[in-house]
């Protein structure tokens, strides 16, 4: 076997680990607290990081590295020194730790796109989206055991899974471990189905499964992405680098929205319905969005950001307050400001130089659509199946060497 060739195999063991450990988490974890082995949980990271280790020794053992590769490199290392001036190494370091999906899905992009019509590949796909749509729709009548089950690891309070509620209704989880990742990464493998089923009867069975764990969930922004999908599915008139240029400039009001929240804020009634609509966003535009705009510029700057472990899982232990972020571009701006939020504007752009109209292209617009859209409302890097996304679109070039 060739250097290269064991490269390919480490990553598509990581991506199978990956997504069999964050489709069927609840359980796991159960079973590894159960087992006193819970640090196995950690593996599909682990590998991330020898997969990762190894890609990096085969560019030096070549000297050979590719555009998206140089512009990686930078990005990396401006946003290490930007965190170790303005950040805590330990925050940094568990901001890195929740992202390395993204590394996993931008090395991951060409075997992604050479197995992405394979019946193997599909077949899996397919048995992994049906198993966690089910484990939601029978979450209604059977309480699994894996919820509220709590264990510590390194001195930090980790819960198997969790349901949540909103306005008095419940959240189902089903095997995830919690409810807004079991809507986000069932989309995520809808799209997948979407690109590469030739069955039409399946696509939209998937779909409307896709869409009640949505409803179950209580996933507003989810569901709203399947009105977008369904424009995508019966809409293909405009051409791909339209569609992902009008998203990028998207990304760029929305992130003027985030950082000028402060200006916005409205009132909630107790009625449950209107709770359940309205009183996440009337949080994030009072509480979350502007304490967090607050956080970057007493730890850095708006233009510089304040580093990893500003915002997001790190900022505890950065900061000394838990902000969530609850948006993507309040998190990539507090991570590398300003300019980090640039950097990926251009890395995207020069993704789309080489598109053309063809399915391939319109499944990595349409990703793109979904990505920035949930981005408006969710961390989305700290969501595993999101932070994959992420880094394959950052190396979607690569479809064209496939």
């Amino acid at each position: 076997m060739t250097m290269r060739g064991l490269e390919q195999k480490l990553i598509g063991l990581s991506l199978l680990m990956f997504l069999l450990f964050e489709c069927f988490a609840g359980p796991l974890r159960m079973l590894f607290h159960m087992a006193g082995v819970e640090f196995l949980y950690s593996l599909p990271k682990l590998f991330i990081l020898l997969t990762q280790a190894y890609s990096v020794m085969l560019v030096f053992h070549y000297r050979k590295i590719t555009v998206n590769g140089l512009i990686a490199t930078v990005t990396l290392f401006y946003v290490v020194f930007i965190s170790l001036v303005s950040s805590h190494i330990g925050a940094m370091l568990v901001g890195i730790w929740a992202i390395l999906p993204l590394f996993l899905g931008y090395h991951g992009a060409r075997i992604i796109m050479q197995h992405i019509r394979e019946k193997e590949t599909n077949r899996i796909i397919t048995i992994v989206f049906l198993l966690s749509c089910l484990g939601i729709f029978m979450n209604i009548f059977v309480n699994y055991p894996w919820y509220n089950v709590s264990y510590e690891i390194a001195g930090m309070d980790v819960s198997s899974a969790q349901m949540g509620s909103s306005g008095g209704y419940t959240r189902y989880a089903g095997f995830f471990k919690s409810s807004l990742q079991a809507s986000a990464n069932v989309l995520i493998l809808l799209l997948y189905i979407v690109a590469t089923s030739k069955s039409k009867i399946f696509v939209i069975i998937a779909f409307v499964f896709s869409a009640l764990v949505a409803i179950m969930t209580i996933s507003k922004t989810i569901l709203l992405l399947h009105i977008i999908l369904l424009l995508y599915i019966f809409v293909k008139i405009i051409p791909v680098k339209a569609i992902w240029r009008m998203t990028l400039l998207c990304a760029l009001g929305f992130s003027i929205f985030t950082i000028g929240s402060t200006n916005y804020y409205f009132n909630v009634s107790k009625d449950p319905v209107q709770v359940m609509l309205l009183a996440s966003l009337n949080d994030r535009l009072t509480n979350t969005w502007p304490e967090g705009v607050k956080t970057i510029v007493n730890n850095g700057s708006l233009f510089f950001g304040g580093g990893m472990g500003t915002i997001g899982v790190g900022s505890k232990l950065g900061t000394g307050v838990y902000n969530p972020g609850d948006s993507m571009y309040l998190y990539i701006i507090g991570s590398g400001g300003y300019l980090l939020g640039f950097i990926f504007l251009f890395w995207a752009f020069y993704q789309s130089a080489t598109f053309t109209n063809e399915n391939t292209c319109r499944y990595l617009s349409l990703l793109l659509v979904v990505l920035c859209l949930f981005g408006l409302s969710m961390t989305a890097p700290e969501y595993p199946f999101m932070a994959l996304s992420i880094g394959f679109l950052i190396n979607s070039r690569v479809f064209k060497l496939c």
